[in-house]
C-alpha cells in the first residue's frame, strides 16, 4: 500500500514537473515522454515503462 501511494505521489510529481515545463519554458519545444499503458511521464528514455513494463513509449513534442 504504501509503494502505491509512493507512486501516486511520484506521478503527480512528475505531471506538475511537466506543466510547469510547459507554462513557463524559455526554449522553443518540450518533449514529453509517457507510457502508452498506463500513462506514466517518462523522465528518462529506457526500453520501458519502470511502472508497467510496457515498451509503448509515446512522446510528444510541443512547440
Amino acid at each position: 500500500m504504501a509503494s502505491s501511494k509512493q507512486s501516486k505521489r511520484t506521478a503527480s510529481s512528475a505531471v506538475r514537473e511537466t506543466v510547469k515545463s510547459v507554462l513557463f519554458r524559455t526554449d522553443e519545444s518540450t518533449t514529453i515522454e509517457e507510457c502508452r499503458r498506463c500513462g506514466t511521464t517518462i523522465e528518462s528514455r529506457g526500453p520501458e515503462c519502470p511502472t508497467c513494463g510496457c515498451e509503448d513509449i509515446v512522446t510528444y513534442r510541443i512547440q
